[in-house]
């Protein structure tokens, strides 16, 4: 029996505290620190406006298996826009099943779908799973390292 089937929904409002719950859970798991105030705002506003990105809920048989966020960005690399994947998550009884190799499967025919040139995302240094099915997913690490400051 194969893996079972994955769907992609693009999330709106009415996900919001759904998601909410969802992205703790997904932070406790990879250790990063959860502020809600400031989750619940950005969250807000990428679900109101579409030319930041989506986010997506990943739906098996009508249960809520996990998310996905994808915000949009620009680089002259790529010949111009681009996604990149700042969560993704399965909640636990979905890991292992395929689940996450069709999710980022969808979200790269999605990206296709709206022109863009290149999908990265981000994965924590330990977190040798999901590096593993990155990498088997097409995903290389490159040798630039992301830096980041809070403004």
């Amino acid at each position: 029996m194969g893996a079972p089937e994955l769907s992609l929904r693009k999330a709106g409002a009415d996900d919001q505290e759904r998601l909410v719950r969802l992205i703790e859970a997904y932070y406790a798991h990879d250790h990063i620190a959860f502020d809600e105030p400031s989750i619940r705002q950005g969250l807000a506003v990428l679900l109101a406006d579409e030319s930041l990105g989506r986010v997506f809920l990943l739906e098996v048989e009508q249960q809520i298996a996990g998310y996905v966020v994808l915000g949009f960005g620009f680089d002259l690399e790529f010949g111009g826009r681009l996604g990149t994947i700042t969560d993704l998550y399965l909640e636990p009884t979905f890991r292992g099943a395929g689940l996450g190799t069709r999710a980022l499967s969808l979200v790269s025919d999605e990206c296709r779908r709206l022109g863009l040139g290149a999908l990265e995302l981000q994965v924590e240094q330990g977190n040798a799973p999901a590096q593993a099915l990155y990498r088997k997913s097409g995903f290389k690490a490159l040798s630039r390292i992301p830096m980041s400051k809070p403004l």
